[in-house]
């Protein structure tokens, strides 16, 4: 599997890249963008990988070029009642993402020594994303150009590594409407994903989300216009939760 080697800043998880797409897009005008989702996954469900895809053809239809996507569960250090070990919800993720041509999942926020704030998972994917394409740049300047036949004139390697990777946080109502509660979230860095990231919020129709978005006076009306809303047409009452629930009533019977 094609990995991508992260920050020596802290614990160094090797990235995976067999996923994303082989180069960056030709048309400048498509931003090239990278998902990513961090939560529990505890387990992950075939919601988890819907909202991937409802989120790549959100940004697609906005002009975004959708790189590929991460889902970064959580460190043991989050203490959230109930949380399997990471070990086990990697290999659920692994296996869940199996059949997906987007999702890959990336270990480095579980492997960390204590727990992270998603705006340091999205830094962290976004630099790592970053290098692999600017890698690839310089070895595409390193190949031989004479006899080429190509339509597209080729890029200076300072043109293509001047093409910047976002990467896009992809959440639930529930997550984005906690952007706004107090002591849930720091503010600036509140402030930092949703300017510098940006976010795509699948949602079944939230009455109160949509209230916070049109309501001055709160950080989501500020950066409104970095925040895709996606109402997901599917309708199937699946969720972690539940399932945990399901299997702990099965437990008691046996």
């Amino acid at each position: 599997m094609t990995a991508i080697q992260g920050s020596s800043a802290s614990t160094d998880v090797p990235l995976p890249a067999d996923k994303l797409s082989p180069s960056l897009p030709l048309d400048v005008d498509q931003k090239p963008v990278v998902l990513v989702n961090c939560g529990s996954f505890n387990p992950p469900t075939i919601m988890h990988l819907r909202m991937f895809d409802v989120a790549a053809q959100v940004l697609r239809k906005a002009g975004h070029a959708v790189l590929g996507g991460y889902a970064s569960p959580v460190n043991d250090a989050y203490h959230k009642p109930g949380l399997l070990p990471s070990q086990h919800r990697i290999a659920m993720c692994r296996l869940a993402a199996a059949e997906s041509d987007l999702v890959m999942v990336d270990t480095w926020e579980a492997a960390q020594a204590q727990a992270q704030r998603s705006l340091i998972v999205l830094q962290h994917v976004q630099h790592a994303v970053q290098e692999h394409y600017d890698d690839i740049s310089r070895s595409q300047q390193q190949m031989p150009t004479a006899g080429s036949t190509s339509q597209h004139p080729k890029k200076s390697a300072s043109q293509q590594m001047s093409r910047q990777v976002t990467s896009v946080l992809v959440c639930g109502a529930d997550v984005l409407e906690s952007f706004v509660m107090p002591g849930v979230w720091v503010e600036e860095q509140v402030r930092q994903i949703l300017n510098d990231h940006g976010v795509v919020c699948i949602t079944r129709n939230s009455r109160k989300l949509h209230q916070l978005l049109q309501e001055q006076g709160n950080l989501l009306h500020e950066h409104r216009h970095n925040i895709h809303v996606a109402e997901d047409p599917a309708t199937a009452g699946i969720s972690s939760t539940i399932i945990r629930q399901e299997i702990g009533q099965v437990k008691q019977h046996h």
